[in-house]
């Protein structure tokens, strides 16, 4: 259930959250057959739009989950949705940018479905903000532009695992940091 989209990016249709969904879905299936619980398992959804990443999480077990946007009004839709999901107690949405947003925090998976120009500005602070073990899942990247994120992020993340995907004209990197 999803309040009007025109209201705030991210409808769940997009191929970029698509991506980021079957990235998080495949987390949380490796996380099961290794005999875990996502619960304890932390995620950050930066860049939360209407909150489906993150009511997403919150769906799949993850706990605790947060989102953040820098915009007011999309974070006001998150938490709207999140009421309309019967998820609001379980997922804290807040207005940050990708510096503030990440500020003294660290979780598990770290989902970030915002354009690569701004990914590839903001690379160190998503880096910092994935637990060892952990994944950092970049979307929103338009398959022509995939090369250079994934570049620029290896820079900064050498040893981590790094692999994407396209969809349509569309591609997301996921990374694995080391434990």
């Amino acid at each position: 259930v999803l309040l009007d989209p025109g209201m705030a990016f991210g409808t769940g249709n997009h191929e970029t959250t698509r991506l980021c969904c079957e990235r998080m879905v495949a987390y949380a299936e490796q996380t099961l057959a290794a005999g875990r619980s996502t619960g304890g398992l932390r995620v950050i959804d930066a860049g939360c739009g209407s909150g489906i990443l993150a009511i997403s999480a919150v769906n799949l077990g993850f706990s605790p989950v947060a989102g953040f946007d820098n915009d007011a009004e999309a974070v006001g839709v998150s938490r709207e949705n999140a009421v309309l999901n019967s998820v609001a107690d379980q997922v804290d949405f807040y207005v940050g940018d990708l510096v503030s947003g990440l500020q003294g925090r660290q979780a598990d998976l770290v989902m970030a479905n915002i354009l690569a120009h701004i990914l590839r500005e903001f690379a160190l602070e998503l880096v910092a903000a994935v637990a060892p073990g952990g994944w950092l899942v970049l979307s929103g990247i338009l398959a022509t532009e995939v090369d250079a994120v994934r570049r620029d992020f290896a820079t900064l993340a050498p040893g981590w695992t790094m692999e994407s995907r396209t969809l349509g004209e569309w591609s997301d990197v996921k990374m694995v940091r080391p434990a």
